[in-house]
């Protein structure tokens, strides 16, 4: 699944987030969430965080992204869950 990720996407599912979610302040600083997801922007615009309660992507400068999952399952629910806010927003 992970090769389904781009920027566009990620980038598309971010705004959803920020645009439905509920505000919020973690550790990243001010955020949004929404079904499961939370979203924060890096301090200099560089750089997006997605998570949920198992895995953190991190997209940076051109479109370039990492993900801190410890298995190919969590990932697999991740990208489940960032499909269904792209499909219902």
């Amino acid at each position: 699944m992970q090769n389904e990720l781009d920027g566009k996407f990620l980038l598309s599912v971010y705004g959803k987030v920020e645009k439905h979610g509920t505000a919020i302040n973690n550790e990243l600083g001010a955020g949004f969430t929404l079904d499961g997801i939370t979203v924060n922007a890096g301090f200099d615009g560089y750089e997006v965080y997605l998570s949920n309660n198992k895995v953190q992507l991190t997209l940076g400068f051109h479109n370039k992204w990492h993900s801190d999952a410890k298995n190919e399952a969590d990932m697999d629910e991740f990208v489940s869950q960032l499909k269904k806010i792209n499909r219902n927003y």
